[in-house]
């Protein structure tokens, strides 16, 4: 784990309806709960809301000081204004230091540009951005790495048996031969692009065909249960 995140927030009193006024003065509702904790409705700034999820995402732990009460906590969820960025509402989950968890981390590819694959102008391209673990709070890692730098040809993988653990963390996945990186040559990258774009498009030509092919009455019936 980096440096300890701590956030100051304030109980709420503002509940249904009234929460839309919070949020119109720029103040984000929210909820702790769990671990025996008493739920708590809490309240923080739109720009405190910000921080804390882009610092602490899902994965990180949270010190959470409400009043003279402190917990350690996850964020569980996080609601946000359609096509903006404001957060509307965020949700987290107190946790005990030594209480082990199941949530999911960042990962991330390491030494790529040092990789002789990459020397020879292919591509390495990642196939999954984050894995779940199980590990003490305490013990959560930030993000966990898997070294690029051996990758070499065209079709040489990773997967998830290369990933770098800490001490204390452990996947829940069993299976670990499922890819997290692969290697490509960039006409072959760009062939399976394509064919992946021209899947897509006869899928959607289907789709509307399927909706042109609906009787009227069916339709109309439609329309009006929108």
């Amino acid at each position: 784990m980096g440096d300890k995140i701590t956030l100051n927030v304030e109980k709420r009193e503002a509940t249904g309806k009234q929460a839309a006024k919070l949020r119109r003065e720029g103040l984000v509702p929210g909820v702790v709960y769990g671990n025996k904790f008493d739920a708590t409705n809490i309240q923080l700034s739109q720009q405190e809301a910000r921080g804390v999820v882009a610092r602490a995402g899902r994965h990180t732990p949270v010190e959470l000081k409400i009043g003279a009460e402190k917990t350690m906590a996850l964020i569980k969820s996080v609601d946000y204004i359609p096509a903006r960025s404001d957060i509307t509402h965020v949700s987290f989950q107190a946790v005990r230091a030594d209480e082990v968890v199941t949530t999911e981390v960042p990962l991330v590819l390491v030494g790529a540009d040092e990789s002789v694959a990459s020397r020879a102008g292919l591509i390495i391209l990642p196939t999954i951005e984050d894995v779940e673990v199980r590990a003490k709070t305490a013990d959560l890692p930030e993000k966990l790495a898997v070294n690029a730098a051996g990758l070499a040809e065209h079709g040489d993988k990773l997967t998830l048996a290369n990933i770098e653990l800490p001490s204390g963390v452990e996947l829940t996945e069993d299976d670990l031969d499922i890819v997290v990186a692969s290697v490509y040559e960039p006409a072959a990258l760009e062939a399976k692009n394509a064919a992946a774009d021209a899947a897509a498009d006869e899928e959607r030509a289907e789709g509307d065909n399927a909706a042109e092919n609906v009787p009227s009455d069916q339709a109309e019936t439609a329309e009006e249960t929108k």
